[in-house]
């Protein structure tokens, strides 16, 4: 009989059976009793002593059998694996399986039929990590793994999340290797919040919440979309309380790789390209300069990584003489935009994430308008700039404009992001 089957038939014993075992332990003491009080009785046989001890030994194992049963299906901790399947493997103190729980689609396909009960969590997750790379959720271009330890103690948790990072790791290596992010839960009552309503685990929200801290302008809505390679792609790699084995791979193609189908794209052919380091510091933005072979064309521009409808595109923005390109790539490398319009503004310097939270250009103009009084046909040689004005809490992104009306020149500055007027000056 194996060891589950066992358990079944200890904890599944006829009521009946314990119930005579109380009896004969019963009419054994009473026995007792009477042939202690009564002379002349005849005693009690040896065998009827040895009867009633091996009733309460029988009796005695039988409850201890069933309480240890009751034991190994007490949940102790719990593990989260995530890749795009969420899993959550719940452990006793023993740390063998008391259940494993697929939370989508994909969880419930890389579980499948394989049952888990009891068995040990080492060898639980190496099947969990085969039945995804068999069901092609691991693969070469999403190859991270996020596993999250949720228990009490915390130095355990700890140390449970480092031995499983490195089970992970060691589990897919015959794939070609992965990467591994390891992390212990914190309970935080909002991130419980957003994991309920999004349906992930509380791990994957504190990963989304990491990557948000590193790069604010994503929301939760896009992130929450992404698959984990896509995240560890974006993630610190110094963010705190994050363990970190491997290297993330996707389908995304590569900032440079962006900015030469976008230059393709524009027309610009073998434009020759150097990255301008430490210019911005949005870690999703790379800076280059342009030397075409085309005379007297030599500008920067920018590639920023964006999340639209949760997929990965790349702006690549530059401005060469009186026209401004914005060239949308699909990060996929499949194909390009451009939208390209003459310079009469500058929102250069600028990622495209940053730009959509400013009111328009149109908006700031039209409130200096109103403030004095004009119309468009009443300025001539408008510009506008961007940029930062004041310092500390008070620095804001202001749009700067310079105009001629009414024979004068006048300077005036809008909150870029409320479109209220700062100052008008002539």
């Amino acid at each position: 009989m194996d060891e589950h089957r066992m358990f079944d038939a200890i904890a599944d014993i006829d009521e009946h059976i314990i119930d005579k075992c109380l009896t004969v332990d019963k009419n054994v003491k009473n026995r007792t009793k009477s042939s202690r009080s009564v002379s002349g009785k005849r005693p009690i046989p040896w065998y009827a002593y040895v009867a009633a001890a091996l009733a309460l030994v029988f009796l005695g194992g039988v409850i201890n059998t069933v309480g240890t049963k009751l034991l190994q299906k007490t949940v102790s901790n719990t593990v989260s694996l995530d890749v795009n399947p969420s899993i959550e493997i719940k452990l006793n103190r023993n740390e063998r399986v008391v259940a494993v729980v697929p939370l989508n689609g994909g969880a419930e396909k890389v579980v499948g039929s394989m049952d888990f009960s009891g068995v040990p969590l080492d060898l639980a997750v190496n099947a969990l990590i085969g039945s995804m790379v068999r069901n092609g959720y691991l693969n070469e271009f999403a190859n991270s793994v996020l596993v999250t330890v949720d228990d009490k103690d915390d130095a355990k948790a700890e140390e449970l999340t480092r031995r499983l990072v490195s089970v992970i790791d060691e589990a897919m290596i015959p794939q070609g290797g992965g990467a591994v992010i390891g992390m212990t839960a914190v309970h935080d009552a909002e991130l419980e919040k957003l994991a309920d309503r999004y349906g992930i685990t509380l791990g994957k929200a504190m990963l989304i919440s990491k990557v948000a801290e590193h790069i604010p302008y994503y929301s939760f809505d896009e992130l929450v979309m992404l698959n984990i390679s896509e995240l560890n792609m974006l993630l610190d790699p110094k963010a705190a309380d994050v363990t970190h084995i491997g290297t993330p791979k996707t389908s995304i193609i590569s900032s440079a790789e962006a900015v030469a189908k976008a230059l393709d794209a524009a027309g610009y052919k073998d434009a020759f390209l150097v990255p301008v380091s430490g210019k911005y510091v949005t870690p999703a933005v790379d800076a280059y300069r342009v030397d075409s072979r085309e005379p007297d064309t030599a500008f920067e521009l920018i590639s920023d990584l964006c999340i639209e409808n949760g997929e990965f595109v790349y702006w690549v923005e530059f401005r060469d003489g009186d026209m401004k390109y914005d060239i949308r790539v699909n990060a996929g490398g499949s194909g390009a935009e451009v939208f390209k319009c003459p310079v009469w503004s500058s929102y250069y310097g600028l990622t495209p994430s940053h730009r959509s939270r400013l009111v328009s250009e149109n908006v700031a103009v039209n409130a200096v308008l109103k403030g004095i009084g004009a119309s468009a046909s009443d300025i001539e040689a408008l510009t506008i700039r961007i940029e930062s004005t004041g310092s500390g809490d008070g620095a804001v992104t202001a749009y700067t404009m310079e105009f001629r009306y009414a024979g004068s020149l006048w300077t005036a500055q809008v909150n870029a992001e409320t479109g209220e007027v700062i100052s008008i000056t002539d």
